[in-house]
């Protein structure tokens, strides 16, 4: 059980159905992959790892390429 004044913040739902699909395929407790992941993170945080506020590559949009002007 929570105890009362704990601070609990709110995972979005994308992260929430991908760390889903994450323990049915590792077949292991949410909150062990979630430890995991955080035990990792907090490491790396550590060690300083700049940019950490920077969203992941995936999340920029392709440059468009522009076309070629009167081939």
């Amino acid at each position: 059980m929570a105890q009362r004044g704990l601070y609990q913040p709110k995972i979005a739902d994308a992260h929430i159905r991908q760390l889903y699909q994450w323990v049915k395929r590792l077949q292991i407790p949410m909150t062990h992959l979630v430890n995991a992941l955080l035990a990792h993170a907090l490491i790396r945080l550590e060690q300083g790892v700049e940019n950490v506020s920077d969203p992941p590559a995936g999340a920029y949009r392709r440059r468009k390429t522009r076309p070629e002007e009167n081939r």
